[in-house]
């Protein structure tokens, strides 16, 4: 049995744990796609997901990774847009992809700098499509509708920006009391 659900979520972590309460509930994560989750009938809670965002491997250093995953016992669940969902057997333990302050301070800047030329790419052409067009035409309204949607996006791309920031600063102090 299949389930589809649509949720679109600003912050990776809370759709993880998300995710983590369908597979309690015995609805596993088979596909995403742009906030399209499919989910299959399955034993409740015997497995873990974990989410990531790669970026700036190679396909060889992605199927090295991949490898090293499955050798680990991780079983790649779907791959879309450069975010993978990853799960492992419960039986098997906690499952955190990230172990220790560095690796994981490394991967929110990974993750923030993505954001962040998101960001300023959808600002800029907001402001452009906005501001470029002063004759009146229909040219003009497109344009300016263009751009308070890029605006927009903008926007919303500045709330898990300001959480990525929040958490790296807070592991950054975590590690800075440890030294």
């Amino acid at each position: 049995m299949k389930k589809v659900k649509f949720r679109f979520y600003l912050d990776f972590e809370k759709e993880e744990k998300w995710i983590n309460e369908m597979a309690q509930n015995g609805w596993h994560l088979e596909k995403f796609f742009l906030g399209r989750f499919t989910f299959t009938k399955g034993e409740p809670g015997d497995s873990i997901y974990r989410n990531e965002f790669i970026t700036g491997m190679s396909v060889l250093e992605k199927k090295e990774y991949f490898e090293f995953l499955k050798d680990s016992g991780i079983t790649i669940v779907h791959e879309s847009g450069g975010w993978v969902y990853m799960k492992k057997a419960a039986a098997e333990g906690p499952f955190e992809i990230y172990t220790d302050t560095k690796s994981k301070i490394d991967y929110y800047k990974r993750i923030l700098n993505i954001f962040l030329v998101l960001f300023f790419v959808n600002l800029s052409l907001g402001i452009m499509n906005v501001n470029i067009y002063t004759d009146n035409s229909s040219i003009e309204i497109a344009n300016v509708s263009i751009g308070v949607i890029n605006i927009a996006v903008a926007l919303l791309i500045a709330v898990p920006i300001v959480k990525i920031i929040k958490r790296k600063k807070g592991l950054e102090e975590e590690q800075q009391f440890f030294e």
